[in-house]
């Protein structure tokens, strides 16, 4: 769990909100739960959760970003990202670390994602997250496929970035997985698949294969 380190507040404390308000989001179904319902769960004042967070959004970025702490998945995300390699095989590894890590925050994260519409703080979290976090995993790793020199033609590294990012975004997860009844294990193969098909040199694929 990230703490700032100006924060009076013990780790225990910020431990205890941040279980508070991820526990309270997953049970009442909805995003805008209140600070006064989170610090009375947690045991503390509304003016702790200020000191702590800064306020809602910063409580709620913190909350997301503490369940990607605690996610062996998410490390792995972090790991391929921040790397060296510059494989296809790399960018299917990142695609892959993220829909195993999926399931773990889709409780709270489709939450915020509809909120995100009418509600800045919870857009802001959710930007947080989808675009600084995964959006900007996938560019990392294309920058270096790129400079491998395996992006097929016509493929910028922002718009194939754009491209992994949608086709595994939770959005897309929900209508699939959930609505549809896709298991995890098909809709992780058809991701993949789309992807090698379409952003990566075709001479690649084939010795993927």
């Amino acid at each position: 769990m990230r703490k700032a380190p100006t924060s009076p507040l013990s780790p225990e404390t910020l431990r205890a909100i941040l279980d508070a308000a991820w526990r309270l989001i997953c049970e009442r179904g909805r995003a805008d739960v209140s600070l006064g319902e989170i610090a009375k769960t947690a045991g503390v004042t509304r003016q702790s959760i200020y000191i702590g967070f800064g306020g809602r959004a910063g409580l709620l970025i913190a909350m997301a970003r503490n369940a990607d702490d605690r996610s062996e998945h998410a490390a792995r995300m972090r790991t391929i990202s921040r790397g060296t390699a510059d494989e296809p095989a790399a960018l299917y590894a990142y695609a892959e670390a993220w829909l195993a890590h999926l399931p773990e925050v889709y409780p709270v994260g489709v939450l915020l994602s509809a909120a995100s519409v009418t509600d800045a703080e919870a857009a802001a979290v959710f930007n947080d997250r989808m675009m600084d976090g995964l959006h900007a995993g996938y560019r990392r790793i294309l920058k270096r496929l790129a400079r491998a020199g395996h992006l097929a033609d016509a493929w910028s590294v922002e718009r194939a970035a754009d491209l992994c990012w949608s086709l595994t975004h939770i959005e897309a997860w929900r209508q699939l997985v959930v609505e549809r009844g896709w298991s995890p294990a098909a809709f992780l193969a058809n991701r993949q698949a789309l992807i090698a098909r379409t952003i990566v040199r075709r001479c690649d694929v084939a010795a993927d294969r």
